[in-house]
Formats: structure tokens, C-alpha cells, sequence
């Protein structure tokens, strides 16, 4: 029993002995005991515990016992009654009772959360259930080299030792600041000081700082549509009014009606749009510059797996072109090393530092310090970059044969949008009326490309299914292809 809950109140009429006697009941209604052991205190120990007389305690005692609820076992003690009374299952039913069907009242803010899944379609994360599912996105994880990072783990570990096992700074790791700064600089064409750099627990958690920092409830985002569903649900969440607009060949659009009000932030993946994959122009660049400036806003540039480029050197980001200090520029370690280990980073102007790492501190204070350090060592020993190109040539690999297998086995009933860089493809299906009848298939046979309709707000897309490539080998694309085209041959012809 849980006398440790019992609280007696001096100050009350009632008595101490009432009081006692009535919390115990209470205890006894409603919890559940095994009779057999459930034993009480003595009268001598619990009047110590709860600093009253002993005779307090007995007559409270005393009534339970004669109420039934109690039952003395001379040499052993006072225990819960075998045979209950009436009233205390009466009681017990009562209190076991199903909870009426009134609803949780819940905020508005999770309401308005735009995405409904929940229980067991997140039990095997975002990659899915074991084997071929061809879900976008997804990293070849056992690719991983483990055995490297362990050892670098070790290292830290023992260079700084308790050091790492504290509260850390807000700001982040000042060695992984200096090394991303480096590689930022030297590899995506930023321009940024280590100071300017803040880490994150991955993208997402950037969008929300940069959302909390610069938008208050009501104000205007904009994100591209189609675009990435985190940005949606995350700006959405923070209280901005999302305005979706769409893209062209060249990236987000920038014209808008007069009367339509300005956007505080703005939402681009200029590198690798997702999901369509083409790769923002320079003209197009430079006049969202402009009209970030003009109307007062930032722009949020996500980079997301800008590294796995396949028809030349990855492009230079937007942030580098940027003398007005309007872009935040952000990357995570998810597509590149694997996406338990939740850190990723914002490049800040530096007006926005400041407000930011308040944010930051205010939501979980900080990243893993050992995860943090193991990754600077990482950067620093050149592991990072030998692991960026051994993947990119792995996934090269992996992007012809599906390129090659999907078009043997399923051109006549997808068009395959072949773009340049990025870990999936859009299949376009070529008759619309097949598209029920092939989710329903990919159910049956238990693989999951995402439905492209799921990356739009406002525009109605054509039908068609993202496919990711680069956590399979190729035996797996051509078992997971065949199967898929098996099936739908059955069904279809």
C-alpha cells in the first residue's frame, strides 16, 4: 500500500484517527492487492512514519477490522481481508469502471497538426518493416562504418572524460562548429564563421527555432508545393499561417497577387527540390534574394542530402550568395550518416544567433555532448568526407540498376522522372485509373513508396509514387521490382 500518499491535516476538524482511517480506505478501494502478501505496517512503525501516536493508529485500526477490511494473523502481523466486504467491491466496481467516452480536450495546436497517423504505423520508423519496402529517402545504414565511430567514441571519451557526461553548451560543441564551418565553407560554397553555426537535433528542430524566432502566431510562411511535409506540419505548429506555392522548373515561384501578404519566412530546397528534384536556377536565386529583402523576410534553405549529386560536383548553396544576411541555412546528419543520431545545424545571420541559441535553450537545451564530439572528430580525421564519397558511388550504383530494372519491368505502367541527385525517383502513372488499384498492391506485397499527393497542399497533382533506392542492394531492387511487377501484371492484364 501506498502509505507513503497519506497526508493527515492538523489544522482540520475532522480528527487525525478519521482522517487515517478514511485514507486507508480510500487506498483499498482503489487499488488492486494480492491478499496473500499484502501486509500492513505496525500500528508502532507507521505511527513513527506519519509522526502521530500510536493510538491514533490503532483505532483507525480497529475500524477497518471491524468494517472487514483488515484482518489480524497472530505472529504475522495485520493484512487486506481475504473475504472483502461488499461495500469495498461495490466500490471496486464502481471505480474500475470504463472512463465515459467524453474526448481529451486537446489544444488547437495539436489539432491542427496536419498529419493523422499514429500507433502502430510508426512502430518500425520511418524506413518501414524489415525488408524491400522502398520507402524515399531512406540511407544504406549498414554501410555505416560503426567500427569507426565506436573507436572515435572511445577516444573522446577518454581525452575528456566526466567533461562530456554534463550539461553542455546551447550553442553546441565549439570543435564540431569550427569543423562544420570548414566544410561548409570548403564543400557548399557557404560563407560562415563558426560563431554563425548553432547545433540542432536535425532539421526540423531548425525549422521550429527559426519559426519560433522570427513569426508570431498569425504571420505568413511559405513552403513549396510539393514540398517536404515536415515543413508543412512544423511551421504550422509554430502558429504561422503556411502558404503553399508552387514550382516550376526553375524552383518556387516568387509572383503573387497585391493583396496577398508577405511571407516572414520562406521554405526552399534549392538544391535538390523535394520531391521533383530539379535544382533552383540562378536567376531564380537571386530574385528570391531580392524579394526576401524587399518585403523584410528570411528564407529558410534546407540542404538535404545536397552531397549525393550524381552528374558532377554537388551545386554551391543559396546561403553563399547571400550579402544581405536573409538566409538561414540548415543540414542535418541524417541522409548522410544515420538519423537516430539527431544532430543537424543552423547557419544563422548574425542578428539571429543570439535569439536563437534562447530558443534553443529553452526547448532541450542541447545535443549529446559525447555525440557531438565523436562527430567533430569525425569531420576533423576526414572520415566524413571518405564516407560521403564511398556512398555517393554506392548509391550511383544502386540508381542505375533501378533505373535499369524499373524501366525493364514496370515502363507500361510508370514513367520514371530520372533526377540528378537525391536517395528517390517519382514514378508518373501513366493511366490515372490504375492508381487505387496499384496502392492496393503495394499494400498486398507489403512494400511502401509514398503516394506524390502527400508532398502537396494546394495544387492536384497527377498521380504518381516516390520510390527510395539507396538502402537496397541490387539483388533486393530486383527482387522488390519483380514482385512488384509480377503483381501488378496479374491484376491489370
Amino acid at each position: 500500500m501506498a502509505f507513503e500518499m497519506i497526508r493527515l491535516d492538523r489544522a482540520a476538524d475532522e480528527p487525525l484517527h478519521e482522517q487515517l482511517y478514511r485514507q486507508i480506505r480510500d487506498e483499498l478501494v482503489s487499488a488492486s492487492f494480492n491478499n496473500n502478501s499484502s501486509r500492513l505496517p505496525s500500528s508502532r512503525d507507521l505511527a513513527a512514519d506519519l509522526g502521530v501516536s500510536r493510538f491514533t493508529v490503532n483505532v483507525a485500526f480497529s475500524r477497518l477490522h471491524a468494517e472487514g477490511y483488515l484482518q489480524s494473523k497472530i505472529g504475522s502481523g495485520t493484512f487486506i481481508s481475504e473475504a472483502l466486504p461488499e461495500t469495498f467491491l461495490s466500490a471496486r466496481t464502481t471505480r474500475t469502471a470504463p472512463p465515459s467516452e467524453r474526448p481529451s480536450r486537446l489544444s488547437n495546436r495539436v489539432k491542427d497538426i496536419p498529419d493523422h497517423r499514429v500507433g502502430k504505423q510508426f512502430d518500425f520508423g520511418i524506413a518501414g518493416p524489415p525488408g524491400v519496402s522502398f520507402v524515399p529517402a531512406v540511407a544504406a545504414l549498414d554501410e555505416f562504418p560503426i567500427d569507426v565511430w565506436e573507436r572515435l567514441r572511445a577516444q573522446v571519451l577518454a581525452q575528456k572524460g566526466a567533461h562530456l557526461l554534463q550539461y553542455a553548451s546551447s550553442r553546441g560543441d565549439p570543435e564540431l562548429r569550427k569543423a562544420l564551418a570548414t566544410y561548409l565553407c570548403d564543400y557548399r560554397g557557404a560563407r560562415c564563421h563558426p560563431d554563425q553555426i548553432i547545433i540542432t537535433a536535425g532539421t526540423q528542430q531548425a525549422m521550429m527555432i527559426s519559426a519560433m524566432a522570427l513569426v508570431n502566431r498569425g504571420e505568413v510562411a511559405w513552403i513549396e508545393d510539393p514540398g517536404f511535409y515536415q515543413a508543412r506540419r512544423t511551421f504550422g505548429f509554430a502558429g504561422a499561417v503556411v502558404v503553399p506555392r508552387p514550382v516550376d522548373g526553375e524552383g518556387i515561384t516568387i509572383a503573387r497577387p497585391s493583396k496577398q501578404r508577405s511571407p516572414k519566412i520562406i521554405y526552399v530546397t534549392p538544391s535538390h527540390q523535394f520531391p521533383l528534384g530539379m535544382t533552383m536556377s540562378l536567376a531564380r536565386r537571386t530574385a528570391l534574394i531580392d524579394f526576401a529583402r524587399t518585403c523584410d523576410a528570411y528564407i529558410f534553405e534546407d540542404d538535404h542530402n545536397s552531397e549525393f549529386r550524381y552528374t558532377g560536383p554537388p551545386l554551391p548553396c543559396l546561403q553563399g550568395l547571400d550579402n544581405v544576411g536573409r538566409i538561414i541555412y540548415s543540414g542535418t546528419m541524417s541522409k548522410i550518416l544515420y538519423p537516430s543520431l539527431r544532430l543537424g545545424y543552423i547557419v544563422a545571420p548574425h542578428q539571429l544567433v543570439e535569439p536563437m541559441i534562447k530558443i534553443r535553450a529553452v526547448m532541450d537545451q542541447h545535443s549529446p555532448a559525447i555525440d557531438q564530439a565523436t562527430l567533430a572528430r569525425f569531420l576533423t580525421e576526414g572520415f566524413f568526407l571518405t564516407h560521403i564519397k564511398r556512398m555517393r558511388k554506392l548509391y550511383s550504383d544502386r540508381r542505375d540498376f533501378f533505373i535499369e530494372q524499373f524501366n525493364k519491368l514496370l515502363d507500361k505502367y510508370f514513367i520514371l522522372e530520372i533526377p540528378e541527385a537525391g536517395l528517390h525517383f517519382v514514378a508518373w502513372v501513366r493511366q490515372k485509373e490504375h492508381m487505387r488499384l496499384i496502392s492496393r498492391v503495394c499494400t498486398e506485397i507489403g512494400i511502401r513508396p509514398s503516394p506524390l499527393s502527400s508532398c502537396f497542399m494546394k495544387a492536384e497533382p497527377e498521380p504518381a509514387l516516390t520510390f527510395g533506392f539507396a538502402a537496397w542492394s541490387r539483388a533486393q531492387i530486383r527482387e522488390g521490382l519483380s514482385k512488384f511487377a509480377s503483381a501488378l501484371n496479374s491484376k491489370l492484364n
